[in-house]
């Protein structure tokens, strides 16, 4: 299976068959994404419209916050269904919701669907603010952190100031962050189409069928460390790297687990870190201290160097040192 076809099964499923052909069924993602667009689009026009009309929209736009959900779990979790027990949920936040604003005011039935409302709705909106810190079996690049944060930031920040709004002015400020959460769901169902969750176990597999453009990337990447010594910036990051390559990021996390036989960026560049640190301690004439050998290298402290020499080495770097020295003298 190429890339772009294992991206597309991903994305949307695989291809079935119907009366008229082959089709692909739509993703969990697509489709929760395009039902909160449309619950945050007509929780918005119910406050900018008036009478039946406005209500009508209210009715199907309370469940924003249920549909909210799903699209965060569809987000956050590999899997290509949902579970039984959030559709439940969600179907009693849209049908409390719903009953609350057409039911008659102050009737029983409408203060029990209200109740159940506010309770059910509130339920969704936590587990929406839990679920991106759910791994779910899926490797958490710095790429897919930063989103994560950002998602459950902008979530706590809408929801924070759409409370306070209930002591002042609650009608713009909660239209206000109805706008902003639909952005937010378009934005963050972009980024998820663009950068898929990637399972551990499908990161190892990957590790195993380096393609050719994997190969090619890592001569790349290794002349790079060779000729120009970036691993030599402390302060060097995966993505300093993939723009001096001119690729992105993901390209270069990739090609590193699949074609250089290290697991990750920070395991590579601590490699080359370590055997220009070697190449030092082995220098008989070298008078700096394994501190100033470390800093020069590219180790912010003692202590990441310490660890990462060993593991590369099975000894320390004052070990290292003595014994080179000792074979240099007796040479």
């Amino acid at each position: 299976m190429t890339a772009t076809a294992f991206r597309s099964a991903t994305l949307f499923g695989q291809d079935r068959q119907g009366p008229s052909g082959p089709h692909q069924a739509p993703s969990r993602l697509t489709v929760h994404a395009c039902v909160a667009v449309v619950a945050f689009g007509a929780y918005i026009l119910a406050r900018e419209t008036h009478g039946g009309v406005s209500t009508g929209f209210a009715a199907f736009g309370v469940s924003a916050c249920g549909w909210s959900w799903l699209l965060a779990r569809a987000l956050f979790d590999p899997a290509k269904h949902d579970a039984l027990w959030p559709r439940l949920v969600v179907m009693i936040v849209a049908t409390a919701g719903a009953t609350a604003v057409l039911a008659p005011p102050h009737q029983p039935v409408s203060t029990v669907a209200n109740n159940l409302y506010v309770l059910s709705g509130s339920g969704a909106l936590l587990m929406t603010f839990v679920e991106p810190f759910h791994r779910r079996g899926c490797a958490l690049a710095r790429a897919e952190i930063l989103f994560r944060a950002i998602f459950v930031g902008v979530f706590a920040l809408l929801v924070g100031v759409a409370v306070l709004a209930a002591w002042k002015a609650p009608e713009p400020i909660e239209t206000a962050c109805a706008g902003v959460g639909l952005l937010g769901a378009i934005l963050a169902t972009w980024y998820r189409l663009k950068r898929p969750l990637v399972l551990v176990e499908r990161a190892s597999a990957m590790k195993k069928t380096a393609t050719s453009d994997d190969l090619l990337l890592a001569r790349r990447l290794e002349a790079l460390l060779r000729d120009t010594a970036v691993h030599l910036d402390p302060e060097l990051r995966i993505g300093d790297v993939a723009a001096r390559l001119d690729v992105p990021e993901h390209r270069v996390s990739r090609c590193i687990g699949a074609a250089t036989g290290f697991p990750n960026f920070n395991r590579l560049i601590n490699h080359h870190r370590v055997e220009a640190a070697k190449r030092l301690l082995a220098s008989p004439d070298q008078a700096r201290s394994i501190l100033q050998i470390a800093l020069d290298c590219g180790f912010a402290s003692l202590g990441p160097f310490n660890r990462a020499f060993r593991e590369e080495t099975g000894t320390t770097p004052r070990a290292y040192r003595a014994l080179q020295r000792s074979k240099a003298v007796e040479g």
